[in-house]
This record gives structure tokens, sequence and C-alpha cells, in this order.
């Protein structure tokens, strides 16, 4: 074929959806859409030489991908970022796969100069066909999207493919369709506290410890659980926004209602890496005149290891600084090595459900419960166990020494305060 296309056409996201329904509507042969993405070598171009040999660079990376492209048939490539192209491959999506895949290997193999100085530009591909199943053209493009967003979570040179029956698919557009809602929920006050009690083994009856959990509440006083909203905030980078709104809400609630009891409120790793996280504690705290120690952060085991040098820095300011305490949540799940959980100055570590609800039927759970709790004694923390539920697993865990119980055994979640009234 002749070298048809020298250049990408750029246009905003809305003239490309606009091509492109055009373009389907015109055509009735099997084609796929996919969105390729330059990785961060042009980043390392602009820091090294300048803006303008990131511009070379992608210009010359953009050349390589429409040369390959040539031996096939193809709609005209279409600049949607600065470093991304969108184009119509007049293929069906298992050739197209494979065409996409190669071309994904041959980037991974060339040299890019620029003036002096040389380039690895590697490529992360996501695409889905364009088939009857789309009821319109704006999901086939949040399908080549999501699925571009798989291959940029998994890594350089990598291509993924996602069809109109994905599951991963329709867990997006579900979650694409919260999303207004959640907003909403943090404008309005939508978002209510629950409170979950834990309690010491010791003394099951009087709670001094309590989770905060977050369920949404509509116009009509439903009450939805958590989960898919959650998931949403964590998939469109919302998550960090629901955190400060719990903590505010939270002291809010501490400085109407004076008390002794302490609150353990759950943070993300959108939220571990905030720099300026601390320092919104510090500015809530005393806005509300509450006392720091009140205030328990629960960060999970994974986070904690993948983001390690924030979330240790993070952990010391607040537990230093200002005297908050610190619990690492699901432990046992993580990627984390059990061995390494000296290394996290916390106060809690907190046993994974998983291994509670197996307590009583497999002996590797109670081997691994022994452990969590024998770590934590003899680093100077205590042990909370999630997920109790039954009379033998509060007397299990009592044998062995855990500090802490959480479950609906010892105390169901209720509503702690409703931001909106109050």
């Amino acid at each position: 074929m002749t070298n048809r296309y020298q250049t990408c056409l750029t246009l905003p996201v809305a003239r490309f959806i606009e091509y492109l329904k055009d373009f389907t509507q015109n055509n009735s042969s099997a084609c796929t859409l996919a969105y390729i993405e330059i990785n961060n070598a042009i980043q390392v171009a602009r820091l090294i030489q300048g803006v303008a040999a990131e511009e070379r660079l992608i210009e010359a990376v953009e050349q390589l991908i429409m040369t390959y492209l040539n031996d096939y048939d193809y709609t005209q490539p279409v600049k949607i970022q600065h470093n991304q192209i969108a184009v119509v491959l007049k293929h069906g999506a298992d050739e197209a796969f494979a065409i996409l895949e190669t071309l994904a290997t041959l980037l991974d193999r060339q040299e890019v100069s620029i003036d002096d100085k040389t380039y690895y530009p590697k490529v992360m591909i996501g695409l889905t066909s364009l088939t009857p199943e789309y009821r319109n053209v704006e999901l086939a493009v949040l399908a080549a999207d999501e699925a571009l967003y798989q291959a940029r979570r998994t890594g350089n040179s990598l291509v993924r493919l996602l069809t109109a029956d994905d599951a991963r698919l329709h867990l997006y557009l579900d979650a694409l369709k919260l999303l207004p809602q959640l907003r909403q929920g943090l404008l309005k006050k939508n978002l209510v506290l629950y409170a979950q009690p834990i309690v010491a083994t010791t003394q099951v009856s009087v709670p001094l410890k309590s989770e905060i959990l977050l369920r949404y509440q509509t116009a009509e006083g439903l009450i939805k659980p958590p989960l898919d909203y959650l998931r949403a905030a964590a998939l469109f980078n919302v998550s960090r926004e629901v955190d400060l709104y719990v903590l505010e809400q939270c002291c809010r609630f501490l400085q109407q209602h004076p008390s002794e009891h302490c609150y353990s409120i759950n943070i993300s790793g959108a939220t571990v890496r905030y720099p300026a996280f601390f320092d919104e504690v510090k500015k809530t705290v005393e806005y509300y005149g509450i006392a720091s120690e009140q205030l328990c952060f629960e960060i999970t085991e994974n986070v904690a290891d993948q983001d390690y040098n924030q979330a240790s820095l993070l952990m010391f300011r607040l537990k230093n600084e200002l005297g908050c305490q610190l619990s690492l949540d699901d432990i046992g799940i993580g990627s984390s090595n059990l061995a390494n959980l000296p290394k996290y100055d916390v106060d809690y570590l907190k046993i994974d459900g998983s291994f509670v609800r197996a307590l009583l039927s497999e002996p590797y759970a109670e081997h691994v419960v022994k452990f969590i709790d024998t770590a934590a004694k003899l680093h100077g923390k205590q042990s909370v166990a999630e997920h109790i539920e039954q009379p033998l697993q509060l007397k299990k865990i009592q044998e062995i020494g855990v500090d802490f119980a959480q479950g609906y055994l010892t105390g169901k979640p209720e509503m702690l305060f409703d931001p909106a009234l109050d």
C-alpha cells in the first residue's frame, strides 16, 4: 500500500467522536478502534532536552507507527492527546490485536535519536471492535479508553482488547453512571457516616474504638451500600475527595459530640500519595478543636507496601507530629512478606477477615493469626481481628491473645452522623 498518511489529524475528543460516527455510518465491514499511547520516554526527552525535543520524539514515533500500519488497511489517524493516537483498523478484533501486538513488539526494539540523545519509546494500546452491540459510538470510545487504561496499568509494550460483552467494560460503565451521584453526594452531603465498634477481647461490652464506614443516602432516605461508589471513586480519581470528606465530617461529629472515643478512618492510595494530606489533617483538627489522638488512620498493607516511601513518611508525621493513631489494615493478603510487618510504625495490625472466617476450619489460617498477633506484641503494637461473626471465632481469638475484635457479633455498623442534618 502507498504511504497515505504522513501526519496525524489533530482533533478534540468531541470532534473525533463525530468523525467516528460518520465513519461507522458509511462502513459495514469488520473494524477495530485502537488507542495508542506513547510511554514516558517523551517526558524523559522533555526533562533532558526540552519541549521541542519531546515534540520531535512524538513525531518520530508517530511516523514509525504509520509506516508500520501502511501494510494494512486503516483510516486517517487522529491525535486525541499529545501522546495518544486513535485509529480505526479495517480488520476484525483478533486480526487487529495481532497486528498491534506486533507493532508494540517492534517499537520495543526501536531506538530514536534526537540530536545526540537516544530514547527507547514504548507504547500501550487499547482496542475494541466496532460492533452493533455498541448502541452509540461513545460507548466504543469508552471501551477503547478503558482497554488503554488496562494496558497502562499492566506495563509498557502491551495490548489490551475489550469487547462489548466484557465484564470489565460493564464494571467501568456502571461506575461511570454512579460518578454524578458520587459528586452530588460529596456536594450535598448525601454520604453519611456509620460506625462499627472495635472492642477489647477482654472487655467486649465496652467499645472504646470504632471504624468509620461510609453509606450513600438517597433523597428518599434509602441507605445504599458503599462498595460500588468507592469503586467508582477509585476508578475516576475521586478517592482523595472522599477521604477528605470523611475526615472533615468525623471531626465535625467529634466537635458536636465530645467524648474520648477513637474513630478509625480508611485512607486510599491516592490520599497516601497526596503531598498535602498531612497539612489537611492538621488544619482540620485545629479548626474543629478536637484531640488528634481520637483519629486513627487505616492504611491497607498493599497500599503501604506499594507506596512505601510516601506511606512511611505520612505515617511518621501523623503519629509523631500530630499524635494520631495508625492502623495497618488487611494484614495477610497484601503483597508484603509477613516478616516485613515490623517496619511499619503503627499502633494496630488488623488481621484480614479471610483468615478469621477460616480460623475454625483451616490450620493455616490459625497459624497466620497467631503469627500476626505475636509480631504485633513483639514490636509493641496491638492486634485486631476483623469479621468476627460467631461466638467460637471470638473464643478462638481470645485464646490466641488477639487484643481487639470487630464484626457483626461484637457490633453491627450503625448510623453515627448525617452531615446534611447536623
